[in-house]
C-alpha cells in the first residue's frame, strides 16, 4: 500500500511539474508575442515616418530639377545672343543672375537617424531595409557629398570669382548685368562656364530623376508592407 501511495504521489508531482512548465512556456510565448507586437508597432511607425521623409525629399528633388531646367534655359538664352552676335538686351538681366548659382538638395534625414539609433534590424523586410539604406547611405550621400560638393567647389573657385569681376548684381531685384557684354562674347572662360554649367545642371537633373524613381520604388514597398499589417 505504501508503494502504491508513493507511485500516485510521484505521478501527481510529475503532473504538477508538467503543468507548471507548460504554464511557464505559455507565459513566455505570450510575453514574446507582446514584445514582438510592440516591435512591429515601432517598426510600422518608423516606416510611416521614413515614408513621409522620402516623400518630402522627393518633392525637394523635384524642385531642384525645376530650378536646373530653368537655369539651362537662361544659359541657352545667353549663348544664343553670343552665337548670333546680338546686342545686349535687358531680358538678359534675368539670365546673368544665374551664372554662379545652383540648387542644392536639402534632404530629410530625421527619421532615418532615428531608425539607426534603434537598429536597422527592426525592419523585418530585407528588401525594404536594403532599399532605405541604399537611398540614404548611397544615393543621397553621393548627391550631397560628391555632386553638390563639386558644385560648391566650382562656385568658390571659378564662377563666383569670375562673376564678381565681370558682372554687376542687383540682388534686391534678382537681376545681374555684365560690365562688358561684347567682351564676354569672345571670352573663352565665360563660354566654358556657361557650357559647364549646362553640363552640371543636366547631370543634376538626370541624377535627381533617377533617385526619385528609386525613392518611389521604396515608398511602394513600404506601402505594401504597411497594408499587410493594417
Amino acid at each position: 500500500m505504501e508503494t502504491g501511495k508513493t507511485g500516485k504521489y510521484f505521478k501527481y508531482a510529475i503532473g504538477e511539474i508538467v503543468l507548471v512548465v507548460i504554464g511557464i512556456l505559455i507565459a513566455l510565448q505570450i510575453n514574446n508575442w507582446n514584445e514582438d507586437r510592440k516591435l512591429r508597432t515601432v517598426e510600422h511607425a518608423i516606416l510611416q515616418n521614413i515614408k513621409s521623409n522620402l516623400i518630402d525629399s522627393k518633392s525637394k528633388l523635384d524642385r531642384v530639377v525645376n530650378r536646373d531646367e530653368e537655369q539651362i534655359k537662361h544659359y541657352k538664352r545667353i549663348l544664343h545672343y553670343i552665337d548670333q552676335d546680338l546686342p545686349y538686351n535687358i531680358e538678359l538681366d534675368s539670365s546673368f543672375i544665374y551664372i554662379s548659382t545652383w540648387a542644392s538638395p536639402y534632404l530629410t534625414y530625421i527619421d532615418y537617424e532615428t531608425l539607426k539609433t534603434k537598429g536597422l534590424d527592426i525592419i523585418q523586410n530585407d528588401s525594404i531595409k536594403n532599399g532605405i539604406t541604399y537611398i540614404y547611405e548611397s544615393a543621397f550621400a553621393w548627391l550631397v557629398d560628391d555632386f553638390d560638393r563639386l558644385e560648391w567647389a566650382r562656385a568658390e573657385n571659378v564662377t563666383i570669382p569670375f562673376s564678381e569681376k565681370h558682372i554687376r548684381y542687383n540682388i534686391e531685384n534678382n537681376l545681374a548685368r555684365p560690365n562688358d557684354f561684347e567682351a564676354l562674347k569672345t571670352n573663352d572662360e565665360f563660354i566654358n562656364i556657361l557650357n559647364n554649367n549646362m553640363y552640371f545642371r543636366k547631370n543634376g537633373i538626370e541624377a535627381c530623376k533617377r533617385i526619385n524613381k528609386e525613392i518611389e520604388e521604396v515608398i511602394q514597398m513600404i506601402d505594401k508592407e504597411l497594408k499587410q499589417h493594417d
